[in-house]
Parts: structure tokens; sequence; C-alpha cells
């Protein structure tokens, strides 16, 4: 961390050389990757990306720039890009430099420094054991693509003319795999990945399993009828689907009046049994962190309460537009992208119910495994159509694969039918987490 604190130290001083108001984001990584098909390594890198962004700040206008030239020259032309840049930018007197703020909580567990002493040769087996223990889940499995472990060691750094200075170091394992299943000349996939945070913290097995599990649970499916009925979401689909819904609560969508939630502030929009929050500090979360891109603390922000809309994700700009308070929502993709709103751990919070409990309540309903189309929801009206796969409920009991299940409506409607969420919790990699969930009285075609 030194390094880093000596790399801020330099544009920081960039910038009060040259009288500019402005902030730095500085970024380190390693990342590895290897894939293996048969056995056999069929891809392995081996990456190293360091850079800073620079935000200049004058007058009312904001620019950025960015660079990976981290010498005093390479930071002075970013900012003076930067500076350049601002003064062709429209003035807005909620352009300001993000305020220095305690953490409201401890900050949570992101870095495991164990992770970079991980040996090559473990990284590779861990590949290995994803495809082994998918192919031995069933005979029926036929094939496997894309056995692939990652891991990625970084450090995140951000400072500010204004005094605020922030500096943390985060890792992460990734495992993925996607399979075929085949039977009777009908050929099906399945896909599953997980994460963790400290080393040994990843089942590659685990994740093996699942991938073939789904991939089988197609085999032989039919399509489902045409009726009303309720539907049991998977942890998957209902985070994807939550995921698919945050648009709408980011508060630089309402400003620009794309979110149908924009004049809903206060109003009853979800389910008594609708309760949202985005934990940026969450136990367990990929997207946890101590702060947010532009170095505000992050913390568990309250969006909906008992189906009332409670309030929005935002970034600086916009508590000081809305007046409302920091969310520690802005994000980056990286040094070359400037902050933007983002979700941390979005999720629905468990009602208390079982996974057993909710798909007795769903009787001869359906469970939804997998969902198509999420990317079509229109953040504006709120309509949506769904494509969908699963397996059929009776008296509350998976039994055979269905497919070509198409679900239409609008997201209001959505939360509304939600009728329970089960206490199996669970954080995705890529962000958000998802819980077993029930949907009353939902209108499918079928046949």
């Amino acid at each position: 961390m030194r390094e880093l604190d000596e790399l801020l130290d330099r544009a920081l001083e960039t910038l009060s050389s040259r009288r500019l108001a402005g902030e730095v984001y500085v970024e380190d990584l390693s990342v590895f990757s290897v894939s293996v098909s048969g056995g056999a390594i069929e891809s392995l890198e081996s990456q190293e990306s360091r850079g800073a962004g620079v935000r200049v700040f004058e007058g009312e206008r904001v620019g950025f720039a960015y660079t990976s030239d981290l010498t005093p020259t390479g930071l002075a032309e970013a900012a003076g890009l930067a500076r350049g840049l601002a003064s062709k930018a429209d003035p807005d007197v909620d352009n300001a430099l993000p305020e220095a703020d305690e953490s409201p909580t401890p900050e949570p567990e992101v870095h495991d420094p164990a992770v970079a002493r991980i040996d090559v040769q473990e990284k590779i087996r861990a590949a290995r054991r994803i495809e082994e223990a998918a192919r031995a889940a069933d005979p029926r499995v036929k094939a496997a693509r894309r056995s692939r472990y990652t891991d990625v060691v970084g450090r995140t750094g951000v400072a500010g003319t204004g005094g605020m200075r922030r500096a943390w170091p985060f890792t992460r394992i990734y495992g993925s795999i996607e399979v075929n299943a085949e039977e009777k000349g009908e050929q099906q996939s399945g896909w599953a990945s997980d994460f963790a945070i400290r080393a040994g913290g990843l089942d590659p097995a685990a994740i093996g399993r699942e991938a073939a599990r789904r991939a089988l649970a197609k085999l032989g499916a039919r399509r489902a009828p045409t009726r009303r009925t309720n539907l049991v979401l998977d942890p998957v689909v209902a985070s994807s689907l939550v995921e698919a819904l945050s648009p709408s609560l980011h508060a630089d969508n309402t400003l620009k009046g794309k979110s149908l939630l924009a004049s809903k502030l206060g109003a009853s929009i979800g389910s008594p049994k609708v309760t949202l929050l985005d934990d940026g500090r969450a136990a367990g979360g990929d997207h946890s962190a101590p702060y947010d891109g532009e170095g505000v603390a992050t913390r568990c922000t309250m969006l909906i309460e008992g189906g009332v809309l409670k309030g929005f994700l935002h970034s600086s700009y916009t508590s000081l537009r809305m007046a409302a308070a920091p969310t520690g929502n802005a994000a980056r993709a990286s040094f070359k992208s400037p902050p933007r709103i983002a979700p941390s751990n979005l999720f629905l919070q468990p009602t208390g119910a079982s996974r057993e409990s909710l798909l007795a309540e769903a009787g001869d309903g359906l469970y939804i495994t997998e969902v198509m189309g999420l990317h079509t929801i229109d953040p504006v009206s709120g309509d949506f159509s769904l494509g969908a796969c699963g397996l059929a409920l009776s008296g509350g009991q998976p039994g055979a694969p269905v497919d070509r299940i198409a679900v239409a409506g609008n997201v209001l409607g959505l939360l509304r039918s939600i009728g329970g969420v089960a206490v199996d919790l669970r954080f995705m990699p890529g962000g958000g987490a998802g819980s077993t969930t029930l949907l009353l009285d939902i209108s499918v075609s079928g046949s």
C-alpha cells in the first residue's frame, strides 16, 4: 500500500501545483486466469493493470481523463486534458468534489493476502476439479466447455484536493463452467459459477456439480400450458431479475425522467413482503467494499420497505442535486471510466420462510430455473417480456422439466405479486444476491 500512497501524493501534488480542484482514482490489478478442456490447459493468462483517472472541477464544470503513465509527466498530461474537457462542459452547481465522510459501520472483509501466494499449479488443479466434478456427476454429461479459474489481487485509492483520501486492497477468486448433457439425441446446456474472497473459500467441485444439475434438469422438457399460476424463482433467477430492475432505482435515471419510479417516492409499489436492500458492506458480497469509486463510505441502503419506495441509489452529484443522503453507489468499471451509479449487493430481504414452505405454497405452479431477455425490461414503462424454463411443481414438489415459457407484464405488477422470500440468501459472482422467491398468480404463456 505504500507505493499506492506515494502515487496518490504525486497525483495530488500535480493537481495542487496547477491550482486545480480535483480528484484522482488509482487502480493496481493483477489478474490470473486459466481455462481447461478435457483436463488439458486451453488458455493461461496473467495480466497487470495500473492507471489513474483524474477529474478536474472548475467553475461548476467537470472534466475527466485517464492515463497508464503514472510518472509526473503522465499525470500532468491527464490533469491538463481533464481541465481542457471541463472548460467545454456545461456548468452545473451540483458538480462538486466528493466530501470525506466517516464509515457508518465496520469495514467488510474484502482482502486475503494469501490469495497472492496461491501456487499456479493449485490454480490449474482447481480448474480441472470443476470439470472433473461436472463429468462425474452423470454419464449423460458429454462435454464441458470453459472450465475456468480466475483470481484478482488489487489495490484501489481515491484522493481529492479537498482532503478526502481513501485506499484499500481487495481479492477475489472465481470459478465457472458450461456443460452439455445429452439423452436420446437431445442436448441441453448448463452453466454455473461461484466466487470467494479468501484463499480456500472456493469449492470447485460444487461448481461442476451445479452446472451438471442445471443441464440435466432440462432434458426431456415439454412446453408448459398457458394459464395463471404461482411461480417460484431459483435464487440465481431472483438475483438476476432484481439486478435487471435496478436502473429504475438509480437517482440519475430519475433526474433524467428515465425511471418509472421517479415520482413514486413514499408510495406503495410492491407487496408488504417486499423489502429491497443494497448493502455495500455485506459480509461475503462480491461487490462489498469499504468505499465506492468516489471514496464515499459504502453502507446498507433501504430502497423499498414493506412495499413502500424509500429512496434511490446515489452518487455524490445526485445526492447534492436531490438533497438526499449519500449511499456510496458511485462505481467505476476501471480507472478508465468516471464514476457512475450502480448497485453493490442488491437483494430482497428474506421474509423468514423456508424454501420448502414457498414450494408448498406454490402448489402446482412452476419452479423457474432460467430466464431469457432480462435486457428487454424497459426502465421507463416497466414493461417486460421474458422467456423462461424450469420444472413443473406437483403439490409443491419439483417434477418434470418445462420450457418455452413466456412471462410478460410490468415491473410494478411483479413487485406486487411477491408472496415470500426464503432464508437461503446467496451472494452471486458479479454482485447481487438472491433467495428462493415466490410470485403469486402470474400469467404465463405456453402451449
